[in-house]
């Protein structure tokens, strides 16, 4: 029951293959080749570095000793965001959350002040910020492998939504986080695995190498025997194996969700124009999250520029919209903050989307 609570997305993305199975019969090849296999190894290698680095605790140490120099709940919610958007860009958006939501929550608890709305700016920012680079969500995975174009390229083509949204992003934190006076009382202390830290930040230059040059797949037996062979047993333990079967799972899910002949009338209704691609990845992410919605609309378009813009404005929309969001709203097992998030996530992401609609509409 745990599991299933945890991993509710897997299953339901489970349940939903039989149904498809039972009216499409596909065949095991067909199943098989629905699986986007040179986007799972890069999945694979980028999950085992970042497990890798956050066990390491470097982070954790950098964020203690980060803390105690801001005196106010302003100067914390910029240090907090600012760093969820670096690290967002590098470690992907779930990993910065399991990171920082953790040491945000321990944090409140040595000092009096309400850091809920804090929480829910770090998923708004790591939402913003792994907009940036390739290897910042699953989505830009899945859509620079179709892209076919190098890391600088995909980086500058998406800072046409990441700049604006960067500067709106830090409009609202200076509006809504005022200067009040923090009390802190900082006890805790990180030991950091030195030796963990740095190997894995050569093995995630050496994936970014491979990841320009088409080569993951050998960066990746060289991360795995790595990480196996220098008794650092311990990231298999903790490496999210559900996130892969997820993947798996939504894969196949959607290449057969985009054969039925329903689904095929509904989309081919639609113009296949920039603004519409952009427009309707923004609506179905907001039903189905952004990481499915990219995967079905590649099969009714190639504009993966346009996909790409649309299924990263829309993460900071509903709360489905990014499991990035749900990452961060789990960790407080309050009901009510699902309401807050959405106090500010929706204006946000209107806002966001209209700014985005200019730029698209001038510019492209």
């Amino acid at each position: 029951m745990k599991l299933l609570k945890k991993e509710w997305l897997f299953f339901i993305f489970l349940a939903l293959f039989f149904p498809l199975y039972f009216k499409l019969k596909p065949t095991l090849n067909e199943i098989i080749s629905s699986i986007d296999f040179a986007t799972l190894r890069a999945l694979i290698a980028l999950l085992l570095i970042t497990t890798a680095l956050r066990i390491s605790k470097f982070f954790d140490f950098l964020a203690i000793k980060t803390i105690d120099k801001f005196k106010n709940e302003r100067r914390l919610a910029i240090a907090f965001i600012s760093l969820a958007l670096v690290l967002s860009m590098f470690l992907t958006n779930d990993i910065t959350l399991f990171i920082l939501v953790p040491l945000t929550i321990a944090f409140s608890s040595q000092i009096k002040n309400d850091l809920t709305k804090l929480i829910i700016f770090e998923a708004i920012a790591v939402n913003v910020g792994s907009a940036l680079t390739p290897f910042g969500n699953p989505q830009n995975l899945f859509l620079f492998r179709q892209m076919d174009i190098g890391v600088l390229d995909f980086i500058k083509t998406m800072s046409f939504i990441v700049v604006p949204e960067l500067v709106l992003l830090f409009i609202f934190v200076f509006l809504l986080f005022k200067p009040k006076t923090l009390e802190i009382e900082l006890k805790e202390k990180v030991k950091v695995d030195k030796f963990l830290f740095f190997s894995s930040i050569i093995l995630f230059l050496i994936f970014i190498f491979a990841l320009e040059n088409s080569l993951v797949r050998y960066a990746l037996i060289i991360i795995i025997s790595f990480y196996l062979f220098s008794k650092q047993n311990e990231v298999f333990l903790k490496f999210d194996y559900f996130l892969i079967f997820t993947f798996i799972i939504m894969f196949i899910d959607f290449s057969l969700l985009a054969k039925l002949q329903s689904i095929q009338d509904i989309m081919h209704s639609f113009k296949t124009d920039f603004i519409n691609v952009f427009n309707i990845s923004v609506v179905l992410s907001q039903f189905i999250s952004n990481v499915p919605a990219a995967i079905f609309m590649t099969h009714f378009s190639n504009d993966y520029v346009a996909i790409a813009y649309g299924v990263n404005v829309a993460g900071n929309g509903l709360l489905i919209s990014s499991l990035a969001n749900v990452i961060a709203l789990r960790f407080l097992n309050n009901s009510k903050v699902y309401l807050s998030f959405h106090k500010y996530s929706i204006p946000f992401f209107i806002l966001s989307y209209l700014l985005v609609f200019l730029i698209i509409q001038k510019f492209i």
